[in-house]
C-alpha cells in the first residue's frame, strides 16, 4: 500500500505555479523597505574588531608553535 501512494505521489505534478507567481513575488520584493544605511562609524569599529580578533588568532598561532618549539627542543 505504500509503494502505491508513493508512485502515485512521483507520477503526478507535484506543484502547480499560477502564471502571475514570478510578477507576484517581484511585486512583494520591490515593496520591501531598503535597508539602513551603515554609519562610518560603525563600519570603522566592525573592521577594529575584525583586526583586534585576527590579532588575538595570530597570537594564539604563534604561542602554539612556540609552544611545539620549546617541547621539542627539550627532548
Amino acid at each position: 500500500m505504500m509503494q502505491v501512494d508513493i508512485d502515485g505521489l512521483l507520477a503526478g505534478d507535484l506543484l502547480s505555479v499560477p502564471d502571475d507567481f514570478s510578477n507576484r513575488v517581484m511585486r512583494e520584493v520591490y515593496a520591501q523597505p531598503l535597508p539602513a544605511v551603515a554609519s562610518k562609524r560603525r563600519t570603522r569599529l566592525q573592521w577594529l574588531a575584525l583586526v583586534a580578533a585576527a590579532g588575538v588568532g595570530l597570537s594564539q598561532v604563534l604561542a602554539f608553535i612556540f609552544g611545539m618549539w620549546a617541547a621539542s627542543s627539550a627532548l
